[in-house]
């Protein structure tokens, strides 16, 4: 008899083994169904999100947090950009005074709002996540009130600076890394103003100053008046024209002549003639001065460029390199001196 049940002992040694048993699904959270039951809105500000990840989940739970504010996200998400690249990296010529942490930096906005999360839970069944982000109302209005007073402190501390400062083009920069800061710091007290709304009363004199702040950076800025030269191989006036074309589009003020700073920009190169063609390897250097004081100044050197008949020519072929590098790299640098 053994067999004829070997065949079948044979087959179940070849079965694949058996799946473990499914996790059992958890119950879902009481603040899935209600939230308030559990985080009441006179001592939270909440919101729950669902997404495939949790990462996604916790994402969208904080976009439904930031609805509890006036301002959108984007606008807040601006103001922290704006800081944490004018004020917090700029911390080694920020101030005489003062300066800034490491950990100013703002990575996000669930940062910037203080949002924390409870236990996120997955809904197996549907294959998604949930999360709950909440804001403690009395913590968020102690951290929000900190951070208004260290903004605060470098505020004062760069109009100060500013004030000391004979230079107007460094006026404005200090004045335009101030002006971040405010813009930031109005988001934290619009924010705080949120979840306390009687604190609104006690942040009133810091919105005039960053105000006051911003008006003076704005006149300064307005005043200002650029004269642009340029010395070129090709004689065409291209180089001359980009120039006051981007100080113009970044809101600044050309003139023809009389300007009280002058930016000069010189375009040579290291030439070849020969049976192929005219070859040149060009380089740019621009030099921004206030009766002959070098205040700022910007170098480089560009790939080679050709032409079968005329060495003007290639110059003008390299041209189009050289704008492209002007309006990403020299005007960067330029408005992180001027502060825009």
């Amino acid at each position: 008899m053994i067999w004829k049940t070997l065949p079948y002992l044979l087959a179940a040694l070849c079965l694949p083994p058996l799946a473990p048993p499914a996790a059992a699904q958890s119950a879902a959270p009481a603040w899935y169904f209600d939230r308030t039951a559990s985080y009441p809105s006179q001592w939270y500000i909440s919101a729950v999100g669902e997404g495939k990840t949790r990462a996604a989940a916790e994402a969208a739970a904080v976009a439904g947090v930031s609805l509890f504010f006036n301002t959108s996200a984007e606008v807040r998400n601006e103001a922290i950009r704006n800081f944490n690249e004018t004020v917090v990296n700029k911390t080694s010529s920020l101030s005489k005074s003062t300066s800034i942490s490491e950990n100013a930096v703002i990575k996000s906005e669930a940062d910037f709002l203080g949002v924390r999360f409870a236990n996120p839970w997955q809904d197996q069944s549907r294959g998604i996540w949930a999360a709950l982000a909440f804001i403690d109302r009395r913590e968020a209005a102690q951290m929000y009130g900190s951070k208004i007073a260290a903004n605060m402190a470098v505020i004062n501390a760069l109009a100060a600076d500013a004030g000391q400062e004979a230079e107007a083009l460094y006026v404005c920069g200090l004045l335009f890394r101030a002006a971040s800061a405010g813009a930031l710091t109005e988001e934290y007290i619009k924010t705080a103003v949120v979840v306390d709304p009687a604190s609104g009363a006690k942040y009133a004199a810091h919105i005039a100053a960053i105000q006051d702040i911003r008006a003076n950076y704005r006149a300064k800025r307005d005043g200002l008046r650029f004269t642009v030269t340029a010395q070129s191989p090709e004689n065409s006036g291209r180089l001359e024209r980009k120039l006051n074309a981007l100080l113009e589009n970044h809101g600044y003020v050309t003139a023809s002549g009389g300007g009280s700073y002058t930016l000069s920009a010189r375009l040579a190169g290291e030439e070849l003639i020969n049976d192929v063609g005219n070859f040149v390897t060009p380089g740019v250097t621009i030099r921004l001065e206030r009766e002959g004081r070098a205040l700022f100044s910007y170098t480089k050197t560009y790939g080679r460029s050709s032409h079968r008949t005329s060495m003007a020519a290639a110059y003008t072929r390299a041209l189009l390199e050289i704008e492209r590098d002007l309006e990403e790299n020299f005007m960067r640098e330029l408005s992180a001196l001027l502060g825009g």
